[in-house]
């Protein structure tokens, strides 16, 4: 593995206590920065030491890691484990220098150095941080780390229920992904009625990796939304990411989901081709693929109109919830539109695809296991 690589199933946590917490972890990075490495802070950003360049100040919290700091050069983020709320000043203080002398490293080498080779350790002498620092960020106990979220009964029900829509049957096909939804929808409606809202966590996770944002993905994130999560792309390092947020069980959930849909469009694209010879373009593909996800989320609307108004009014709730998520995670949140040609034969083709789309991994199928989303594709 390089050095300083992300690792992409990272589950990041957000509560008003956590956002409190961050600006905490950031005004102790900013006094370290300016009296101990002696650069310029201003903002959010501090300066190299030619003050030719700047650098962001982000930080995330996590806690389904077993190391209690990192720094990820991808994302210019340096991540602290959710314990250190509890830790010591002097601890956590030596964390942040141990993490911020990663990222001084990365500053001057890049990524052609070892994460805690002799450039790392000559960093750390150079700002007079001593063995604690350059020892700083130890592993825990599998009994210290704090489970983001356990398999639940819930997610075991939802995936054999999504596993019956294999079902030559369409009808049972059919009421396999009502119940599904059903079944989700309830245990939102539960999980909701029982949160106290100062203390309410929502998760993030980063789940596809492209060069550039693409139909395939537009359609799999409108089709996650579907699963309760909220969906946004971000840019770094030169790639664009898909991020769901929304609950621990959401998210397991939704990702689930992305790892068949992921595979499913470009089958579904090629036995259309087979069918339709003059399907040919990547205009009447990226059209197949958004119509897919219109159908399936109009199929999804239709399960709406039979709801009774209290269950309508506990789904508004959730969805507002779903926005107040994106803004605590998102502080300054930038809307763009996708521009492209269309192609009204392929997207209405998509669509009738769409209405039929049951989502029908098999039962014990792993998103974080198959990889689809963890690793860059083209």
């Amino acid at each position: 593995m390089p050095p300083y690589e992300y690792h992409y199933s990272q589950m990041l946590i957000y509560s008003k206590k956590i956002i409190r917490f961050i600006t905490e972890i950031k005004r102790a990075i900013k006094h370290i920065l300016s009296q101990e490495v002696h650069v310029k802070v201003a903002g959010d950003r501090f300066y190299d030491k030619s003050m030719k360049y700047s650098y962001p100040i982000k930080v995330v919290i996590y806690n389904n890691k077993k190391m209690l700091g990192y720094f990820a050069s991808d994302f210019y983020e340096l991540g602290f484990h959710e314990q250190l709320m509890r830790s010591s000043k002097e601890q956590l203080h030596n964390i942040i220098r141990h993490e911020l002398a990663h990222y001084l490293t990365f500053i001057t080498f890049q990524n052609t150095v070892l994460p805690h080779g002799v450039e790392f350790k000559a960093q750390c002498q150079r700002l007079g941080w001593n063995e604690d620092v350059y020892k700083a960020t130890t592993c825990l106990d599998d009994g210290q780390i704090s489970p983001v979220s356990q398999e639940s009964s819930v997610l075991r029900k939802v995936q054999k229920l999504m596993a019956l829509s294999t079902s030559s049957n369409h009808h049972e096909a059919e009421l396999a992904m009502i119940k599904s939804q059903q079944l989700l929808l309830k245990h939102n409606i539960d999980a909701n009625s029982i949160v106290d809202e100062d203390e309410e966590t929502v998760f993030l996770k980063r789940i596809l990796k492209q060069k550039k944002e693409s139909a395939k993905m537009r359609a799999i994130a409108t089709i996650l939304e579907t699963f309760f999560v909220s969906s946004v792309y971000s840019r770094a390092g030169g790639f664009i990411y898909l991020e769901i947020v929304g609950s621990a069980s959401n998210i397991e959930i939704a990702e689930y989901v992305a790892c068949f849909l992921h595979e499913e469009l470009d089958k579904q694209w090629d036995n259309a081709q087979r069918q339709y010879a003059n399907l040919k373009g990547m205009v009447a593909k990226n059209s197949f693929f958004l119509g897919i996800a219109t159908g399936y989320c109009n199929k999804i609307q239709t399960l709406k109109r039979e709801y009774t108004q209290e269950v309508t009014q506990a789904l508004l709730v959730i969805e507002k919830k779903l926005v107040d998520a994106q803004s605590m995670v998102y502080r300054r949140l930038r809307f763009g539109r996708s521009s492209g040609g269309h192609c009204s034969e392929s997207s209405a083709l998509g669509q009738l695809v769409g209405k039929k789309l049951n989502i029908n991994p098999g039962v014990g199928a792993s998103a974080t296991k198959s990889g689809a989303y963890l690793t860059y594709t083209s």
